[in-house]
C-alpha cells in the first residue's frame, strides 16, 4: 500500500530494536502485527498510529512508560540523534525543563545499540571503563575510583557499567534429582528404563541433585554517610533483579522499608523516583540495631530468609553503643545461610574496627568486602558467582582485619 512505501517499515524495525534494548520483550510476531496494523489503519491519525504500535509491541502495563518515552523521541522528533549530540556541548544556563528533556533523551539514547566505535572502546585495557572522546570533555573512568569522589557525569557512566554487568547468583541443592553423565548417585530407575533399548542390559546411570538460585536479601543503609554508595548499589540490585526474581531488598536509616516490589520495575529511573517517595529517612540518621531488630521480628518468618545469602551494606557506624546490636546480629546470622558485610570504609588501606558497633557486627559475619568502587562491585559479582567459603575466601577482608588488629594489640 502507499502508506508503507519509503522507509516506514525500516523505521518500525529500528523502533522495535530500541524498545528491546530498553528492556521490553518483543517477538517477531509483534513486529509483523504492528506492520499489518499500520497497513490497515494507515497514517491519517496520529492517535491510531500510537495505539496500534502500543498494542502490538507491549504486553505489560509497566512497559507503557518506556514505550511512551521512546515513541515521543523516536517518531515526533526527526532530529533526535542530532539533538542528543548537541546535549554534549557546554551550555552556560540550563532551565529545569531543559534538564528534564535532556535526562529523558539520555535515558533512551543509552539504550541504543552500540556503534563500532564504542565496541572498540570496550576492548581497551581493564583499568579504563568508559571513554567519551570527541565530546565536550574527554573523561576516563577508572575502576578503582571512589563513588564519593565522582562527578555527576562519572556517576552516570558508572551506572551504565553496572547495568551491563553479568551477575550470577550462588546455587543451592534442590530436593529433586536430575540425570547426569557422571554423578555421585546411581539412578536405578533410569538404568532400568534404558535397558529396554539395550536388549535387557542394565547400564549404570548417574544422577545428582538439582540446583536452583539461592535466595538473596539486601539490607542497604541509606544514612547520610552512605548516600552515594547506596544509590550505586540500587543500580546493581536492579540489574540483578531483572535476571533473578528471588531477591528481597530493604532500606534502613531510622526505619526499615521494603522496596522489593518497586525495583521489579524495568525502568530504573521510574523505580528510583517511587523509592524516594516511600523513604522519608534518606540521607538522614541511622539506627542499625532497631532496623535489624525489626527485620528479625517482622520479616524473617514472612520471607524465605532460611538458606539465603544476606548482604548487609553499611559502614557500621551506630551512635547507640548501649544497644543489643550483638544479639540482633547473632540472630540474623542464625536465620540465614551466609551473612556478607559490604563496607565502603574498606577503601582505607589501614582500616581498623575501632567503633564498638563495627566490632559487634564483625563478630557475626561470614565475609567482609569493600563496596566503594566499580572494582569492588566486580569483586562482589565474582563472590556471588561461586559458593562462598567464609574465612577461606581470597576476597574476604575479615580475617585480614582481625589479624591486623591482633598485631596492634599484642
Amino acid at each position: 500500500m502507499d502508506t508503507m512505501e519509503g522507509k516506514l517499515p525500516e523505521n518500525v524495525l529500528l523502533f522495535t530494536h530500541l524498545l528491546r534494548a530498553s528492556g521490553i520483550k518483543i517477538g517477531s510476531d509483534g513486529v509483523t502485527d504492528a506492520i499489518s496494523a499500520i497497513k490497515t489503519l494507515g497514517l491519517k491519525s496520529k492517535r491510531a498510529f500510537y495505539f496500534s504500535l502500543l498494542t502490538c509491541l507491549t504486553k505489560k502495563k509497566e512497559d507503557e512508560i518506556i514505550f511512551r518515552q521512546a515513541f515521543d523521541l523516536f517518531w515526533q522528533n526527526p532530529k533526535f540523534q542530532e539533538k542528543t549530540r548537541n546535549m554534549l556541548l557546554p551550555r552556560t544556563r540550563v532551565s529545569e525543563q531543559d534538564e528534564q528533556k535532556e535526562e529523558l533523551a539520555q535515558r533512551i539514547r543509552e539504550n541504543l545499540p552500540k556503534t563500532e566505535k564504542i565496541k572498540k572502546l570496550d576492548e581497551l585495557e581493564d583499568n579504563i571503563i568508559f571513554d567519551t572522546s570527541g565530546s565536550a570533555s574527554d573523561i576516563q573512568l577508572k575502576k578503582s575510583k571512589d563513588f564519593g569522589t565522582m562527578s555527576k557525569n562519572e556517576l552516570r557512566q558508572a551506572t551504565d557499567v553496572i547495568r551491563d554487568l553479568s551477575v550470577h547468583l550462588p546455587q543451592k541443592p534442590f530436593r529433586r534429582f536430575e540425570p547426569k553423565k557422571m554423578g555421585p548417585h546411581l539412578s536405578v530407575r533410569h538404568g532400568l528404563k534404558d535397558s529396554v533399548k539395550n536388549f535387557g542390559i542394565v547400564l549404570p546411570k548417574f544422577m545428582k541433585k538439582k540446583e536452583k538460585d539461592r535466595p538473596i536479601v539486601f539490607l542497604i543503609d541509606i544514612s547520610g554517610s552512605m548516600e552515594n554508595y547506596s544509590k550505586m548499589l540500587l543500580h546493581f540490585v536492579h540489574n540483578l533483579m531483572q535476571r533473578h526474581r528471588n531477591c528481597l531488598v530493604f532500606l534502613f536509616g531510622t526505619k526499615l522499608t521494603n522496596i522489593t516490589h518497586l525495583l521489579k520495575n524495568k525502568d530504573i529511573d521510574d523505580a528510583l523516583q517511587k523509592i524516594s517517595k516511600v523513604t522519608d529517612d534518606w540521607a538522614g540518621g541511622t539506627r542499625i540495631r532497631d532496623s535489624i531488630y525489626e527485620f528479625n521480628k517482622t520479616w524473617v518468618r514472612r520471607t524465605p530468609v532460611s538458606g539465603s545469602l544476606v548482604l548487609f551494606i553499611s559502614d557500621g557506624l551506630d551512635k547507640n553503643h548501649q544497644s543489643d546490636l550483638l544479639i540482633q546480629m547473632e540472630r540474623l546470622k542464625k536465620n540465614c545461610k551466609y551473612l556478607l558485610w559490604l563496607n565502603p570504609l574498606l577503601r582505607y588501606k589501614k582500616f581498623l574496627p575501632k567503633s564498638v558497633s563495627i566490632k559487634r557486627i564483625l563478630k557475626n559475619v561470614d565475609a567482609l568486602l569493600p563496596i566503594h568502587s566499580l572494582e569492588s562491585i566486580e569483586n562482589l559479582t565474582l563472590y556471588l558467582s561461586r559458593k562462598p567459603k567464609g574465612d577461606s575466601d581470597i576476597l574476604n577482608w575479615r580475617t585480614r582485619i582481625l589479624d591486623r588488629e591482633k598485631e596492634l594489640t599484642a
